[in-house]
């Protein structure tokens, strides 16, 4: 229980920021099955507030007007046996902002998301040595992680406008390691992720519904990578604080790469979990960015709340 937990606060501290100012993506998080859960459903709430964007220079600029986003989503993962469990997620977008010549807000589903992890090593594995059961308290959590992002939102291509956009509008794949050592057995744990994301070419032949004339635009590769502390104040609570971010490659349009279009940021995530039940978890958070020059660049900063409840149906098998 506690392992699945410490997962779903990696992947939400390495979650994607938008490079529009007042509007973007839609990738949501999917949590994470322990070996002793099924499947699970989650019922998620994002409020992303915009405070201003970092330029290509990585300077800060502070937005006047108000912006921000809502993201309710609905995510559900499946355990298929010991080292293979899958998840799907699908969020839908509400965009408000005060921006002179735009509406005043856009909504529409955002992309939809599927994940998958196969796990190599689990902590405190049960083995068998000379006739005798023990357990294994050196071995660290190791997966590999992939997925897929499907461009089911509106992008730039087929939006009315800027606020309309609720995705990137790219097929976009992702490849990953997921790393948990416990540092102090029941109190604190110590996580990391790294993955690589591509994004596949797309050819427009519009662009914000207007026709154009066609051409190929292809989104850079990222990196993302978060590092995460874990403290178990008890059976029931406990408190996560993570580091996050990426590093984006430029945009290029007909194989031609757009100058000073790379992206990256840093977040940091705090987290609050609550377990009433043993198949039933509440975890607020609170990531936030540092509104100064060198902490971004093309990418937008803001402050986000966020509220997960989550339903797990036990495993009974024995794993």
């Amino acid at each position: 229980m506690r392992k699945l937990f410490f997962i779903l606060i990696l992947i939400l501290a390495s979650e994607t920021s938008y490079s529009q100012v007042c509007c973007g993506g839609g990738v949501y998080d999917l949590a994470v099955l322990s070996l002793n859960k099924r499947a699970l459903f989650n019922v998620g709430y994002k409020f992303d507030n915009y405070m201003g964007v970092w330029d290509a220079d990585n300077q800060w600029r502070d937005i006047s007007q108000t912006n921000y986003q809502m993201t309710p989503s609905l995510s559900a993962a499946y355990r298929f046996n010991k080292h293979l469990q899958a998840g799907l997620l699908v969020p839908y977008i509400f965009n408000v902002n005060e921006l002179p010549g735009l509406p005043t807000d856009g909504s529409g589903i955002g992309d939809v998301v599927l994940s998958g992890r196969y796990e190599i090593f689990h902590e405190y594995a049960l083995y068998k040595e000379k006739g005798k059961i023990k357990t294994d308290k050196v071995t660290p959590y190791f997966a590999v992680t992939f997925g897929m992002t499907l461009p089911s939102g509106k992008s730039d291509e087929n939006a009315n406008s800027e606020i309309d956009i609720t995705g990137k509008g790219f097929y976009t794949s992702s490849l990953g390691l997921s790393f948990i050592k416990t540092i102090i057995q029941d109190k604190f744990q110590l996580g990391t992720d790294l993955s690589w994301q591509h994004s596949f070419p797309k050819s427009y032949t519009k662009y914000y519904n207007q026709d154009i004339q066609p051409y190929e635009r292809k989104q850079g590769d990222r990196f993302n990578f978060a590092i995460s502390g874990n403290y178990f104040i008890n059976f029931y609570n406990s408190v996560s604080l993570a580091v996050s971010g990426f590093l984006q490659n430029g945009y290029s349009i007909n194989d031609v790469k757009v100058e000073n279009t790379n992206e990256s940021i840093v977040n940091f995530v705090l987290s609050y979990t609550y377990y009433p039940k043993t198949y039933f978890r509440i975890t607020p958070l609170f990531k936030w960015n540092i509104p100064s020059n060198g902490f971004g660049s093309n990418t937008t900063g803001s402050l986000l709340f966020g509220l997960s409840l989550v339903y797990y149906i036990e495993n009974l098998d024995d794993f």
